[in-house]
């Protein structure tokens, strides 16, 4: 997971086209086999994405300090590839072209997946702190 750091809004206004680009665009996110993640200091927001043409797991990864990916977050997921599924603690829910789906706080085992390798799912995601599930509410 690459992580980046908040920048001042006094400093930003003189950085060059470069630095701009250096600082906040995010490039080669769509990576077959992989699942890419940039943690941003900036509202603690993750953006990433997974490509699985062979099944992927979301980790939580050693930047959360979590025992699980969505152990203290939430994720919402938009795929803008080929059709796909995403197995939640071992339910399946299929996602064709442009479907989202809402992943709440406390679920455990998240695994993408493609239903054609030859035109694989892009799964799209953002992941924010959470303080409760959808069960709480």
């Amino acid at each position: 997971m690459e992580l980046r750091t908040a920048a001042s809004p006094k400093d930003v206004k003189h950085y060059t086209t470069k630095e701009l680009r250096e600082e906040f665009l995010i490039q080669s996110l769509f990576e077959k086999d992989e699942v890419k993640m940039v943690y941003s200091h900036i509202d603690r927001i993750i953006i990433g994405a997974a490509v699985p043409v062979n099944p992927l797991i979301l980790k939580a990864g050693e930047e959360l300090r979590a025992k699980y990916f969505l152990e203290r977050r939430e994720l919402g997921v938009i795929n803008i590839g080929g059709k796909g599924t995403i197995t939640l603690d071992g339910q399946k829910y299929s996602l064709d072209y442009k479907d989202g789906m809402y992943i709440g706080m406390g679920t455990k085992d998240i695994e993408f997946a493609s239903e054609d390798e030859n035109n694989p799912a892009k799964f799209y995601f953002n992941s924010a702190p959470a303080i409760r599930s959808i069960q709480q509410f």
